[in-house]
């Protein structure tokens, strides 16, 4: 886990439930070392989940009809 490099009121708000939000905070607490924020972990795993999938959003991105 690694800083974000922005400030979570500089950014978008999401929704997670409770139970998700408990066990993100709890392993932020653990391997943060008091350094990594919620919206710290959440930006790192979105950010590698749309590099992981790039292949496969573009491709689905693609097979979508475009609208003239």
């Amino acid at each position: 886990m690694k800083k974000s490099g922005f400030k979570a009121r500089e950014g978008k708000q999401v929704y997670i439930s409770k139970e998700t939000h408990d066990k993100i905070a709890m392993l932020v607490r653990w391997l943060g070392d008091g350094e990594v924020t919620i919206a710290d972990f959440t930006e790192n795993v979105v950010r590698e989940f749309l590099c992981t999938h790039r292949n496969e959003l573009n491709r689905m991105l693609n097979a979508v009809p475009k609208e003239l």
